[in-house]
């Protein structure tokens, strides 16, 4: 983080994304895990901050997140594949910090730009940027402001992906579980 991401204000929050992508529980072997994962038949999320690849129904890839970070990171990530991704914690904690940073950087300025950022990690930018322009359309919302404004303008599916939660619960208990539920723990050991 500091070599990536040195103005970053709120280190806390990297490590509780940290948790929230590989830990179902605190005691959970694969929390803080390099070989936490996550595969079904249409993705795969990869170490502690579940890097991901999905595939279409005909088995196609959807996207690769790690291809893309290649290509971005080449120099910093280079030594990463899918063939290393669980051998290279190193390598998994630089790209949190890449990806976190990057899917931060289009909410700047907006008060909750961290709280997007984290959703943008979680369920692609894009998303987030449709969602903060649905709240603004909508009576008292804030689309600077994440909790209480554009969190309740989901617009990914509900229909049910694991455990019965959709994409848009996923999505929205991530940055509840990020900053909310486990950020604290982690700021005066991140200050």
């Amino acid at each position: 983080q500091r070599h990536y991401w040195p103005d970053h204000p709120d280190p806390a929050a990297l490590a509780a994304l940290i948790e929230q992508e590989s830990c179902i529980s605190l005691r959970s072997s694969k929390c803080w895990n390099p070989g936490a994962r996550l595969k079904t038949d249409r993705e795969e999320g990869a170490g502690m901050g579940q890097i991901t690849r999905a595939y279409r129904a005909d088995g196609s890839v959807r996207f690769d997140a790690l291809a893309d970070l290649r290509d971005q990171y080449g120099q910093e990530l280079g030594g990463l594949s899918w063939d290393s991704i669980y051998q290279r914690p190193d390598m998994q904690l630089r790209a949190v910090v890449l990806m976190s940073r990057d899917a931060a950087r289009p909410f700047r300025g907006a008060p909750g730009w961290l709280h997007f950022g984290d959703a943008g990690y979680n369920g692609g930018v894009a998303g987030v940027q449709k969602e903060r322009r649905a709240c603004k359309l909508s009576k008292g919302c804030d689309p600077g402001q994440w909790f209480g404004h554009v969190e309740f303008h989901c617009l990914k599916s509900r229909q049910p992906l694991y455990g019965g939660r959709s994409a848009c619960d996923i999505n929205r208990q991530h940055v509840r579980g990020v900053f909310i539920d486990r950020r604290p723990k982690y700021v005066g050991a991140m200050s």
